[in-house]
């Protein structure tokens, strides 16, 4: 049984809790949105999420632990090397409450973990395709295929290298990910499934195994004015290389992703 884990960020660091909420409640709703029911979904918070949405596979976690200032990350020297002092802050914050899922997901019979996005989206066919691969004891998979949708569009972007610009693209058997000591600042333990495109390797260099790609698109990238990494700026900006990924790659959102992804406009959300 795959789990999927949803770390939210605090409320103390959002731009809009409403917006933020918005977002999650959608995320929720297209991971349980799955044809196959047999997944655990586990949102860590420090803050209770204010969504109105309810389904029995969903397991809501308190996060017991104290926010980790950006100096106290024992291997900040090491850190700063790839992050800014802010990022790096937002990235223990979410990496640790994703690990921390994982461990209550195992408890709950889970073998499979995906950490996804407080506001990406997900196929609905990925719990089916673990479940019956899981018997084969893979590593795992990465989704490599998936899309860049900018809130609001009527179109998608194809990308064919999901895993080096988003974090929610790596499922992984529950053995190859190391449940630390919370109590530990150490980056290096939490950022497994935020290696983007390293992670892969971090699994092969470290544990010996490979992981799969998946078949198909499995994630939607959703760019808003929230998102914690500059995506907006960069889709948006006037290039030739974005329009020409534009023109080439573009997807034009019909009845049957918006199915398969639960996408939908967030002004239809009703309260």
């Amino acid at each position: 049984m795959i789990g999927f884990i949803v770390p939210v960020k605090p409320k103390s660091v959002s731009k809009n809790w409403t917006y933020e909420n918005l977002l999650l409640q959608r995320t929720t709703e297209s991971i349980c949105a799955q044809t196959d029911q047999s997944f655990r979904l586990v949102i860590v918070y420090n803050d209770p999420p204010e969504i109105n949405f309810e389904h029995p596979n969903i397991i809501f976690v308190h996060y017991p632990f104290p926010s980790v200032l950006v100096n106290d990350i024992e291997d900040l020297d090491y850190v700063l090397k790839y992050y800014s002092e802010d990022y790096a802050e937002k990235m223990m914050d979410k990496g640790k409450k994703i690990h921390y899922g994982c461990k209550i997901a195992a408890e709950a019979g889970c073998t499979y973990m995906m950490g996804i996005d407080s506001d990406d989206l997900i196929s609905n066919k990925i719990s089916a395709f673990v479940n019956k691969n899981a018997g084969s004891n893979k590593a795992g998979w990465r989704i490599k295929k998936g899309f860049i949708y900018e809130e609001g569009s009527r179109i998608l972007i194809k990308q064919f290298n999901m895993q080096n610009i988003n974090g929610g693209t790596h499922i992984i058997r529950y053995d190859l990910i190391t449940i630390p000591d919370f109590t530990s600042n150490v980056f290096w333990n939490y950022n497994l499934f935020e290696a983007h495109g390293y992670t892969y390797h971090r699994i092969r260099d470290f544990h010996n195994e490979l992981l799969d790609d998946y078949p198909s698109a499995g994630l939607i990238y959703v760019v808003h004015k929230n998102n914690y990494s500059n995506i907006l700026k960069l889709t948006r900006a006037i290039t030739f290389k974005n329009i020409v990924k534009k023109i080439i790659r573009c997807k034009l959102i019909l009845g049957k992703i918006r199915r398969e992804f639960n996408l939908y406009k967030l002004e239809t959300i009703k309260y």
